[in-house]
């Protein structure tokens, strides 16, 4: 995936995106004001030998190197507990070595005989009153280390090149940058969780999951609104940007089976928008000056009829089982410029009803008097409906909501034509996002580049 690429999947994935970001960052907040408050007071102190005004040269030279071998051994000696339990006693800290350690750093300059403390404490005259208390202890342990019987007869003597001052800031929690750190790691974890997340989507949403799927994409129609409460509008009374999608996705359709204009649409399951969208497609070829018929083969459901007010005294099933002839009786109802056939009589089984020697003489009779047949197939849920759906007309175009359905009802569908020896033309995607609207699809299923 490019930059544009992930830029759209976080557009797409703005809720989980905020959602963790802001779970993640007011936890990281939260949590940084819970860290206590600390502040640290530094003290440097130096290590001298103790030497006659008068000394050589070699014998300076020789108490500097025998200093260098001993530092270690002195930033060792600060957390004895011959320097800090005088501390904790002088101070009355209240706590323990052991806990007065963990607030001691002590670090050597490479090359020099210094030694640099810094003492935390949970207030900034501790701090400080600490690390001036130990370099005075040093004094000490560093005469009864060196074997001397008091400070002054010390062979080393311990002078304060920097006392601590009291910190007028605290060292931690650093609020600036605790937010600093939150903000980067709540964007962090929220991009991996829209990126997860839409991994492990398993519906179909864009072009580019049906492609995956081996099938050419025709198309996204946006979500139709207030069709329950209107009806469904003609296609000429459709908004001009959904006349344009449904002309062009009509027209790559058409185009694509010049030689038998005869179309069945279908889905992977129920509520996909699939009898609103072939109605569009007639609507549209019909404003072209196409002769249309439909056929309103969805018996588990005879949508179409419903939503334009039609009634269905009679229809293609009466036809199926010889309740009814073949004549133009049968092509009375007209609606949106295009003729529409009725289901007719229920309590029939749709297979047979498409599968039969009446439905071939039916589309046989329909081609000789229309330019285009559409059939309103029902959802596929088998290799059987497959089989039987697509014995007169091979024709199929596939309507999947966005959103809803799922890929592997795709796959399943589209394989089952297949199998059938079908001629899957392409899927269309309802209910699709206006900026999932992109060209259709080449031939063989690759997506158009953009440009």
């Amino acid at each position: 995936m490019d930059l544009r690429s992930y830029c759209r999947l976080l557009v797409r994935r703005w809720r989980i995106l905020l959602l963790v970001c802001l779970v993640v960052g007011a936890g990281l907040v939260g949590a940084g004001f819970l860290i206590p408050t600390t502040y640290t007071a530094h003290a440097r102190m130096v290590f001298v030998p103790k030497l006659s005004p008068y000394a050589s040269l070699p014998a300076r030279q020789v108490a500097e190197t025998y200093l260098a071998d001993r530092m270690t051994t002195y930033a060792q000696v600060v957390t004895t507990n011959q320097v800090l339990q005088p501390v904790i006693d002088s101070l009355d800290l209240g706590v323990t070595v052991p806990e007065l350690i963990e607030q001691i750093e002590v670090t050597i300059p490479s090359n020099t005989l210094v030694i640099d403390l810094a003492v935390k404490a949970p207030t900034a005259a501790d701090a400080a009153s600490i690390a001036n208390r130990i370099t005075n202890e040093m004094s000490w342990a560093i005469a009864d280390l060196e074997g001397a019987p008091s400070v002054a007869e010390s062979p080393v003597q311990v002078a304060v090149l920097q006392p601590a001052d009291i910190p007028a800031h605290r060292s931690s929690p650093n609020m600036l940058l605790n937010l600093a750190v939150a903000v980067g790691v709540a964007l962090i974890a929220g991009v991996f969780a829209a990126v997860l997340a839409d991994n492990f989507d398993t519906r179909i949403r864009r072009r580019s999951d049906v492609t995956a799927s081996g099938v050419p994409y025709l198309g996204g129609v946006p979500t139709a609104r207030n069709v329950k409460a209107r009806g469904l509008l003609p296609f000429t009374e459709q908004p001009p940007e959904l006349r344009a999608i449904l002309h062009r996705i009509a027209f790559d359709v058409l185009c694509s089976v010049e030689d038998s204009p005869n179309l069945i649409f279908t889905s992977p399951r129920t509520g996909a928008g699939k009898t609103l969208l072939a109605a569009n497609v007639a609507g549209a070829l019909a404003a072209a000056g196409k002769r249309v018929a439909f056929i309103d083969a969805d018996v588990r459901k005879t949508r179409l009829s419903a939503l334009v007010g039609m009634t269905q005294t009679r229809g293609v099933a009466d036809f199926a089982v010889a309740r009814m002839r073949l004549d133009q009786s049968l092509l009375q109802d007209n609606w949106g410029g295009f003729t529409v056939i009725p289901c007719g009589g229920n309590g029939i089984d749709v297979g047979e009803i498409l599968a039969g020697g009446e439905f071939a003489e039916l589309v046989r009779y329909l081609a000789d008097h229309f330019d285009v047949v559409i059939v309103d197939a029902p959802p596929i849920a088998s290799f059987g409906d497959a089989a039987r759906f697509t014995k007169h007309i091979s024709n199929v175009v596939i309507v999947a909501a966005a959103g809803s359905t799922p890929r592997a009802e795709l796959l399943r569908v589209t394989g089952s034509l297949r199998r059938a020896r079908a001629n899957v033309l392409g899927v269309v995607l309802s209910e699709a996002r206006a900026d999932e609207e992109p060209a259709p699809a080449d031939e063989n299923g690759e997506e158009t580049s953009d440009r």
